[in-house]
């Protein structure tokens, strides 16, 4: 069975309304969307859940409790659980949302009520500005954390490491550049910029790249 491969701005073209969303795949217990960003959302907090915005095309202002920030392309910024944000743009944008999918309610002791004074402001992260720390093909640096999941930039180039899927199975979402995989299944793909898939769980694979690519992929802490 071939892998499905998503592209986010064939994704987005089918999303009528602003803030509408569509949920593409789920690693473990969180959930990737992508929405349309135009206009302004109410403010709103989430006890219970980190929620990471990643900015595929055009550019957003999330304005939070603890500082605004104004995400282009190829950036990102993670909301922590229980900080009030909305985020806005001028612009239709497009971007990536990813957030836990299960109850979160349920996760005890996990709860944060209000924000502190004493939290420092929201950072974001420029995924070409990370890229630059990547000097050896498929080493990785860690952007992010979304609940207890490591957000991770790799730089592919020729032939990686022999792999085998884990047990929540291995996003690979391209961010530049063009990479194939090819598996024991005989289930290969390619990955275009935009272009995102989900390799199950056990499978083993290989990675390979003519050219430099940037791609994003995700690991439990």
């Amino acid at each position: 069975m071939p892998l499905n491969v998503v592209n986010i701005s064939a994704v987005a073209n089918r999303i009528g309304r602003p803030f509408a969303m569509i949920s593409v795949t789920a690693v473990g217990d969180l959930a990737l969307s992508v929405y349309i960003c135009q206009g302004l959302i109410d403010w709103h907090k989430h006890l219970d859940e980190d929620e990471l915005f990643l900015v595929h095309e055009g550019v957003i202002t999330l304005e939070t409790e603890r500082g605004s920030l104004t995400l282009h392309s190829e950036e990102l910024a993670v909301i922590p659980k229980g900080v009030g944000h909305r985020s806005g743009s001028t612009l239709r944008s497009v971007v990536v949302l990813i957030r836990p999918a299960v109850l979160t309610n349920r996760k005890n002791g996990h709860r944060r009520v209000q924000t502190l004074e004493s939290d420092p402001l929201l950072e974001k992260v420029r995924l070409i500005r990370a890229s630059q720390t990547l000097a050896t093909p498929y080493q990785a640096v860690t952007l992010a954390r979304v609940e207890d999941f490591d957000v991770l930039l790799v730089n592919a180039q020729d032939f990686g490491p022999s792999e085998i899927a884990p047990g929540h199975g291995a996003l690979w979402f391209a961010v530049r550049g063009s990479v194939g995989i090819e598996t024991g299944e005989g289930a290969g793909a390619r990955l275009n910029a935009g272009d995102l898939t989900v390799i199950p769980a056990g499978m083993g694979y290989r990675l390979h790249a003519a050219q430099p690519a940037l791609l994003l992929t995700m690991a439990r802490a």
